[in-house]
């Protein structure tokens, strides 16, 4: 389900971000998160109310995978609406790789922090609508979080 779009006449209120680390692999940069979470959801014009991110080990997410997704393996992220269609609302659970993210950063030419935002922002895409079932729909997503991230880190410095 994707996350309801407000009302273009008023701003969206930042969302509450609820971090967790079950992981030892890397440092979460929870103060960047939350104010990478912010971001996303201004520039993406969504509405959200709530985020729990969990950052866990490989083992934690595959078996994640196969209970709600039955795919074998671990994953970059998973992503959750959690929100009740009669609330205002949403709620959003993601459920990121901190050791895919220090493994696969430097193979994408980022700091595992870096990865790891790559992570969090491919999920919040997902719960916007968007889709990387297809090679179209996967490219243009894939150009969508790096042009966020590029643009959160530009106006960070």
């Amino acid at each position: 389900m994707a996350i309801r779009r407000p009302a273009p006449s008023r701003p969206a209120p930042a969302p509450r971000v609820v971090i967790t680390s079950s992981q030892s692999a890397l440092r979460v940069p929870r103060k960047r998160l939350t104010e990478l979470v912010a971001f996303v959801a201004g520039a993406e014009g969504v509405r959200i109310a709530q985020v729990d991110l969990a950052v866990v080990a490989s083992a934690e997410i595959a078996a994640l995978n196969r209970r709600y997704l039955d795919h074998r393996g671990a994953t970059d992220v998973i992503s959750f609406d959690l929100s009740d269609p009669d609330d205002r609302g949403v709620v959003v659970q993601l459920v990121v790789c901190g050791d895919w993210a220090v493994q696969r950063g430097p193979l994408h030419g980022y700091r595992p922090q870096h990865e790891l935002m790559l992570y969090v922002i491919h999920g919040l895409l997902h719960l916007t609508g968007h889709d990387d079932t297809t090679v179209r729909g996967r490219a243009a997503m894939h150009a969508r979080q790096e042009q966020l991230l590029a643009d959160f880190l530009a106006r960070r410095r």
